[in-house]
């Protein structure tokens, strides 16, 4: 028998509720190359979903087989005031860079268990995420050496415009790539 792929999209109320499982994925993910991080990084993951869930425009796609979470994918828009165009290592033009109320959407995180890839989960969960989006770009941050990860989001129409270093002692540089999301015809 197959099982039952069930796709789900949240809010933050509930996806609060789903805080453990959300981690326990994020850890089983991220411990394997390139990553290889661990439990101080599934905690700082913890506190930042915490503030991202309550963020404008948050949105939360999940995967579950049999009520199994397999794979996940969320983000939120970008305020105004957002440092995510600082500590780049490319400068960029201001016109690139600059936010305003909803222009962006920034794609925080997109994970799917081993054993659930090359299944088509991350690009159903993807194009979900940014279904229906009022924002006029996406935007996302993947390490250079996620050849997978790299792979499928140049398929998807993700293009890298600059690299950035989080201002976390030891951060990895990572690409950061954007995307336009197209808009309904009116």
């Amino acid at each position: 028998m197959v099982p039952e792929l069930e796709f789900r999209t949240l809010d933050g109320e509930q996806a609060r509720r789903h805080l453990d499982e959300l981690s326990t994925l994020y850890l089983e993910v991220y411990a394997e190359p390139p990553y290889e991080w661990g439990d101080e990084h599934a905690a700082l993951f913890r506190e930042r979903f915490e503030v991202q869930r309550r963020q404008d425009g948050f949105r939360l796609v999940e995967a579950r087989v049999d009520g199994t979470l397999v794979g996940v994918g969320f983000g939120v828009t970008l305020r105004s005031s957002s440092p995510w165009w600082q500590n780049l290592l490319t400068p960029l033009p201001e016109q690139v860079t600059r936010e305003y109320r909803g222009r962006t959407f920034a794609v925080v995180e997109l994970l799917v268990r081993a054993p659930w890839r090359r299944r088509h989960i991350a690009s159903t969960i993807h194009d979900l995420l940014l279904a229906d989006r009022p924002e006029e770009r996406a935007t996302l941050t993947v390490l250079p050496e996620a050849t997978a990860a790299q792979a499928a989001y140049r398929k998807w129409g993700w293009r890298k415009v600059a690299q950035k270093r989080n201002p976390l002692p030891g951060s990895p540089v990572f690409d950061v790539m954007v995307k336009r999301i197209p808009q309904p015809e009116r």
